[in-house]
C-alpha cells in the first residue's frame, strides 16, 4: 500500500448496524472509506469502496482485496476521470483507455 495512506477503524452506527467500516485517509486527509459486505450466505468478505470528491461520497466496487480497495479510492481520488464510476457520477467524458496508434480497444471491436 502507498505509505502516505492509511485507513482507521470507525465505530459502528449504531447498536443495530454494526457493519466494519475504515476510514481512508491520504497524507492526513479523508479522502474517502471502506464498508465489509457479505455476498449471500458466502463467508467471503468483500469491500465496498467509498470516495470523497467535491464534496460528494461516490460508490466504487466492490472487491475482496483490502489494500488494492484503498488503491483504488486513492486513484480516484487523484484523478477521477481513472475510475469509471467516478467518471460517470461526476460527468466527467469518456477516455480513450488503450490507445495505440490512434486506435482505441474499443474502435477495433466497432465494425
Amino acid at each position: 500500500m502507498t505509505p502516505d495512506l492509511t485507513t482507521t477503524p470507525l465505530p459502528p452506527r449504531s447498536r443495530t448496524d454494526r457493519t466494519a467500516r475504515w476510514e481512508v485517509r491520504f497524507e492526513g486527509k479523508r479522502i474517502g472509506y471502506l464498508e465489509e459486505k457479505k455476498i449471500g450466505r458466502s463467508s467471503s468478505r468483500f469491500f465496498q469502496a467509498y470516495v470523497f470528491i467535491d464534496d460528494r461520497t461516490i460508490n466504487l466496487e466492490l472487491d475482496p482485496d483490502f489494500e488494492q480497495r484503498c488503491e483504488v479510492i486513492l486513484q480516484a481520488w487523484r484523478d477521477p476521470s481513472s475510475n469509471v464510476h467516478a467518471r460517470y457520477a461526476l460527468g466527467l467524458p469518456e477516455t480513450k483507455i488503450g490507445v495505440a496508434d490512434g486506435v482505441t480497444h474499443r474502435d477495433r471491436l466497432t465494425p
